[in-house]
């Protein structure tokens, strides 16, 4: 089984404000660390072609992005768009947040990263969630076999929104990709480690971590 390596990286509009967050790559272990359930989308009630954007697809949670149309796409019913901007290969996808979401989820799907490969991914894809302080976490994504790949985040600030931004081929166009299982919940019971835990918890996960702090 080919593993799927992430770099982490937290940006910072002012240290004293940052959010403070826990990364999981295992949907088990996000669970757990949420209070009561967690408000899931899977798209399969929508009809393949479905155009989502801007659509409530869970209480506070819209869909966008700059390819085109955020729409239903293949047997598994995951959300995606293809467009122009897939060409130039500046194609990213984005979820927007109006509740005050402590703890978001989500799937990547069909993401491929094979070596000799040119009409998989080459380079890295980005995911970044964005919090109510300013603050941002990205997270560097590379060697998917095109399993669903899952992220989740716990924070003590609100989230506002993610981006997830598409590797390139060789060519230069996007790896197409899609998104599945949007999860959301209100909180965490549990107090968040401090950041300075942090990258061993991810260490211990083969996370490999990425220190960078930048002022906005």
């Amino acid at each position: 089984m080919r593993r799927t390596f992430i770099a982490l990286a937290l940006s910072t509009a002012g240290l004293a404000q940052a959010a403070t967050v826990s990364v999981y790559t295992s949907l088990a272990d996000w669970q757990a660390a949420i209070s009561g359930s967690a408000q899931t989308q899977d798209f399969s009630g929508y009809a393949n072609g479905a155009d989502l954007t801007g659509v409530a697809v869970l209480p506070g949670v819209t869909l966008s992005s700059n390819i085109g149309a955020m729409e239903v796409f293949g047997a598994a019913k995951s959300a995606s768009a293809f467009g122009a901007a897939r060409l130039a290969g500046t194609g990213y996808f984005e979820g927007h947040y109006a509740l005050p979401f402590l703890a978001a989820a989500l799937d990547i799907t069909a993401f491929e990263s094979i070596p000799g490969v040119p009409s998989t991914a080459v380079d890295q894809g980005l995911l970044s969630f964005l919090f109510s302080d300013g603050s941002t976490q990205d997270l560097l994504v590379s060697g998917g076999d095109g399993s669903p790949i899952f992220f989740g985040v716990v924070s003590d600030r609100s989230i506002t929104s993610f981006r997830w931004t598409e590797a390139h081929e060789a060519s230069g166009v996007n790896e197409e990709t899609g998104l599945d299982n949007l999860r959301v919940a209100m909180r965490a019971p549990n107090p968040l480690p401090l950041p300075g835990s942090l990258p061993l918890a991810l260490l211990a996960l083969g996370v490999v971590p990425l220190a960078r702090r930048r002022r906005g």
